[in-house]
């Protein structure tokens, strides 16, 4: 049998990625880079939209390179990106404005106004999703009240994989997955819709959208001659429209029905699952279509993932090792000879954003001269995973599902995996592949040049589940009491920021 050979890129709120897959997903080489974030001011999270771009070309070179492949063995191309952030764009494509990253949160002072006035309640009814700082229906009105003049260059609007695939292939779109991110897409008729733009108070706004609605797993367009000579990629070579990150990590993960639970730990911590009735969705505060052609896939999440771990790495450990060794193993091997007994230390990750009280920001409770930094240490993993604990809660109340799968930066850690079966009670699943979004764009550019014909197929044939951690008794209860100190230190902060 030939081989056949996909392109999937990830734009992920920390590291770009480019992986070369088979047909079978197996991977045959894999490049990444990270572009810094530019924070001018408080709650901005920013880069530079060319070096964003240039990155991009930089990790297809070195994919195509490494996996000694020509450009011509290349069938197709697709990607994914973190949903939300914003990208605004000239008539020409240019862009007027760094790239806005989804952690951003300079808008948090307007959501609590709309929170206020009814305008998020209005703007739900449409979408039944909440509003929420980082994505284009809060930083849309935000550049309204606060630079109009930027508004007034801007042509496009988009998000960050429809804009590398418009550098891709010069072609204008995005898709479902995406669409219904951003708020401003109307759950019910499957469009933009301007009535919500003029709740939101930026109705000269709604022709800026993308004018075209792909499939994920649809061509899109093909790589232009500019595009090939940046990149290496063949001129003409198939591009599919791709995916929400989360979306890709879904599928990548073979979930395609209602009863698994799909959990990412990245840049942002994530629960979600699919389902086929609108009204399931119905006061979830997160709400977006599916990647399969019908459903939709109820989703909670925040800012309050491994960005958080990334920071006090930074601050405190980082100049601890010697340069080239992994900083992070050095972290998982010192959690991994810690006991979740040896510390009562609560963390609250809002370092980039809260799913609990508004505008609240990261805390430490517990904190006594007795604790070490690898107790510190370990409360910050655990207080990730009580995060992530809370959405799926909100998700499902107490009746847990019985499986869940794991993916995102967290997931290649049997450390991260162990304590989140534990902190669960719940089997965790993780697949072979690590790099999910990157396996979940190829799964789309599979279908889009024809080597599959539809997502079972697909993913029958390039997913596999590689580990299983089941929970451990014990430390189920000791987590059981911890995360009720968690809950108790979350509803301490409505006193800190509200109460007058």
């Amino acid at each position: 049998m030939s081989n056949f050979y996909f392109c999937g890129l990830d734009n992920g709120g920390s590291t770009i990625k480019c992986v070369i897959f088979n047909q079978n997903g197996s991977k045959i080489s894999s490049a990444s880079a990270r572009v810094p974030m530019q924070k001018p001011h408080e709650g901005y999270t920013e880069r530079d939209a060319e070096a964003v771009w240039l990155a991009n070309c930089q990790v297809i070179r070195e994919a195509l390179q490494k996996s000694g492949l020509t450009a011509s063995q290349i069938c197709a191309v697709s990607m994914c990106g973190y949903g939300g952030g914003m990208i605004l764009l000239d008539g020409s494509g240019s862009p007027v404005y760094p790239v806005i990253v989804s952690t951003d949160s300079r808008a948090d002072d307007l959501l609590l106004k709309f929170q206020a006035d009814g305008t998020d309640n209005a703007v739900y009814e449409r979408t039944y999703q909440r509003l929420w700082s980082g994505q284009p229906g809060m930083l849309l009105p935000w550049f309204v009240k606060n630079h109009p003049e930027v508004l007034q260059k801007t042509a496009h609007v988009a998000v960050i994989k429809d804009y590398i695939r418009y550098r891709l292939t010069g072609v204008w779109g995005t898709e479902k997955t995406d669409a219904s991110n951003t708020n401003l897409f109307n759950i019910h008729t499957q469009c933009f819709d301007p009535e919500i733009f003029d709740i939101l108070g930026i109705k000269d706004c709604f022709f800026m959208m993308p004018p075209q609605l792909f499939r994920p797993y649809q061509t899109a367009g093909h790589i232009t001659e500019k595009a090939a000579l940046a990149t290496g990629l063949k001129a003409g070579t198939p591009v599919a429209a791709g995916l929400y990150d989360v979306a890709a990590c879904t599928l990548a993960s073979g979930i395609l029905t209602e009863d698994i639970l799909s959990l990412v730990a990245g840049t942002w911590s994530i629960s979600g699952h699919l389902v086929q009735n609108l009204a399931e969705c119905r006061g979830k505060n997160n709400n977006m279509f599916s990647f399969l052609d019908s459903g939709y896939f109820c989703e909670e999440s925040s800012p309050t993932s491994v960005s958080n771990l990334d920071w006090f790495v930074d601050q405190f450990f980082r100049d601890l090792l010697p340069v080239g060794e992994d900083i992070y193993e050095h972290c998982n091997t010192i959690v991994a000879n810690m006991h979740p007994s040896d510390s009562n230390l609560i963390f609250l990750p809002y370092l980039y954003g809260s799913n609990s009280v508004a505008c609240a920001r990261a805390s430490f409770f517990n904190l006594s001269g007795s604790h070490t930094r690898d107790h510190v240490l370990m409360a910050v993993y655990e207080g990730i995973l009580f995060s992530l604990l809370s959405h799926i809660q909100t998700l499902y109340g107490n009746a847990f599902p019985t499986l869940a799968r794991f993916s995102g930066g967290a997931s290649r850690s049997p450390v991260w995996c162990q304590m989140l079966a534990d902190i669960l009670n719940t089997p965790i699943e993780v697949m072979d592949c690590q790099e999910l979004g990157a396996l979940g764009s190829a799964i789309c550019a599979s279908i889009a040049c024809g080597v599959y014909s539809d997502y079972e197929e697909a993913t029958e044939k390039m997913c596999r589940i590689a580990r299983t951690y089941t929970p451990d008794p014990e430390r189920v209860q000791i987590y059981r009491e911890k995360y009720q100190l968690y809950q108790k230190a979350v509803h301490s902060l409505e006193v800190f920021y509200h109460e007058q």
